[in-house]
């Protein structure tokens, strides 16, 4: 979450150095320079970061879709590749000529193919029967079984992926440290004057006029 914050933040920035350029006072154009807008730090930030990111590195769900090919894919493997077990199914009824056959999915066996006791004359050779129900049997097949165990891989394989590109973010943040803390610097004393220049205007405060003589009018 604090990269996210770093990201927002430098995100303000092009808009705030924008009220600053022209200003007639010194020491605001100073400020004005030391604004570093960290513009490669923050594209890369912005293209990987989702808007709400969790506390912990290791929560997970972090870094956006399409910002990483494998994690994209793994995730969707995560998610039981819902298109391949489609497609898997589709395949099986039109091989089996079994149109009700369905795929489903309990913590016991995983993935199944269930058959009505209707259709048990055409089960091929390759379907290993798992359960027997009062209606249907469920069976597996290698390529679903392989299937299965892709996906437990994904998971624990996108736990890694998204926390090598955490860091691989934070490095590159690091690497960028004493730009951003000059900037900070800056922002901290732009705060400042921005409050004291609140403060002038909701009270009226007037600047003195030093003079020489030794005088004092009020």
């Amino acid at each position: 979450r604090d990269l996210s914050f770093v990201a927002r933040t430098l995100g303000a920035l092009p808009k705030l150095k924008a009220k600053l350029t022209g200003r007639r006072a010194h020491r605001l154009q100073q400020l004005e320079s030391r604004i570093d807008l960290c513009g490669d730090l923050r594209s890369k930030l912005d293209a990987a970061l989702e808007d709400d990111c969790p506390l912990n590195s290791r929560e997970g769900g972090f870094i956006r879709a399409g910002y990483h090919d494998e994690l994209d894919q793994q995730r969707e493997l995560t998610k039981g590749g819902k298109q391949w077990i489609a497609r898997y199914q589709a395949d099986a009824v039109e091989r089996t000529g079994i149109p009700s056959m369905k795929i489903g999915f309990n913590k016991v066996f995983g993935y199944y193919l269930e058959v009505t006791h209707a259709h048990r004359d055409k089960i091929p050779a390759d379907f290993i029967r798992k359960q027997t129900l009062k209606n249907a049997e469920r069976y597996v097949t290698h390529e679903l079984k392989e299937h299965e165990e892709k996906v437990l891989a994904a998971e624990e394989r996108v736990n890694d992926l998204e926390y090598e590109l955490f860091v691989e973010l934070r490095e590159l943040t690091t690497a960028a440290a004493r730009r951003l803390q000059a900037t900070s610097e800056a922002l901290a004393e732009i705060d400042v004057l921005a409050g004291l220049a609140e403060l002038a205007r909701s009270r009226n405060y007037a600047r003195p006029t030093i003079a020489t003589e030794p005088v004092l009018e009020i």
